[in-house]
């Protein structure tokens, strides 16, 4: 269970120390924590996978579907089925809490929890603050952009002019088109903000290279880990998930481009160089 491969493990479950829940007990915690996370990023046939040998840890037979905007969830024991039906609206790339919730099912599996204990504990996870503060994120996301610059040959004042627009992307990607603020609106702004920077740094330095700029300022906003999932799920037969995400990242770039493209055609209109 433990990495984040797709093999099950041929180690079976630790010896029972809890009841075995209830069939529908069962699918309510599985749908909460299937909805988590695909919301934290987690590829579709990893949540879909962890389902079934969640199931199968309690001797359930469990069938899912997991795309990005839902999850089916099917239980059969004993002749009975009970089906249900989770959608998913806040997606993000949260790779702490997914780290989190993965160490979660590995107690769960080998029976070491209860299932009433997990689900107070994915409560709390969900409920629990980033783990770095604010002033930390954003010396982070600050510094990403002229690393960025610096590596694809950018000139000194190029790299230090960047330090500030990483800090106002990482500010607007985190504390402001967050949730369902973040669909791709949030995504053309923040490039257009980065292009606008550009702009007005060119008047001061004219020998600035508006190109680099930018580029070094939204690469960071690139979808490349939707991508690797993308291609992932495609390669393992879930064509219809990993086509919803291909599609996601194509938008995604879309939005970046025509944020950009906004922002230099209007500034070219206003009589700018």
């Amino acid at each position: 269970m433990t990495g984040s491969g797709d093999k099950q493990t041929d180690m079976p479950p630790g010896p029972l120390v809890v009841n075995a829940p209830q069939m529908r007990e069962l699918l309510t915690f599985l749908r909460e924590i299937c909805q988590r996370l695909v919301e934290c990023g987690c590829s579709s046939n990893r949540v879909e996978l962890l389902a079934q040998t969640l199931g199968a840890s309690w001797g359930f037979e469990v069938e899912s579907v997991a795309i990005p905007t839902g999850v089916w969830i099917s239980i059969r024991k004993d002749g009975q089925n009970l089906v249900d039906l989770t959608r998913v609206r806040n997606w993000s790339i949260d790779l702490n809490r997914l780290a989190n919730i993965n160490v979660l099912v590995e107690s769960i599996y080998e029976h070491r929890i209860s299932i009433d204990e997990a689900t107070r504990r994915l409560a709390e996870e969900s409920r629990s603050p980033p783990p770095y503060s604010m002033l930390l994120t954003l010396i982070a996301g600050g510094g990403t952009c002229p690393a960025l610059i610096y590596v694809y040959g950018g000139k000194p004042i190029e790299v230090a002019l960047a330090f500030p627009v990483g800090i106002l992307v990482q500010y607007l990607q985190k504390y402001v088109f967050v949730g369902e603020n973040r669909v791709y609106l949030g995504d053309c702004l923040s490039a257009a903000a980065v292009a606008l920077c550009a702009c007005f740094a060119h008047q001061v330095f004219p020998s600035l290279d508006v190109p680099l700029f930018i580029v070094g300022g939204i690469v960071a906003l690139v979808p490349g880990l939707v991508l690797v999932n993308a291609v992932h799920e495609v390669a393992q037969k879930n064509l219809v998930s990993g086509a919803a995400k291909l599609l996601e990242a194509l938008m995604i770039t879309a939005s970046l481009g025509c944020g950009v493209v906004f922002v230099l055609g209007l500034w070219l209109i206003l009589g700018g160089h």
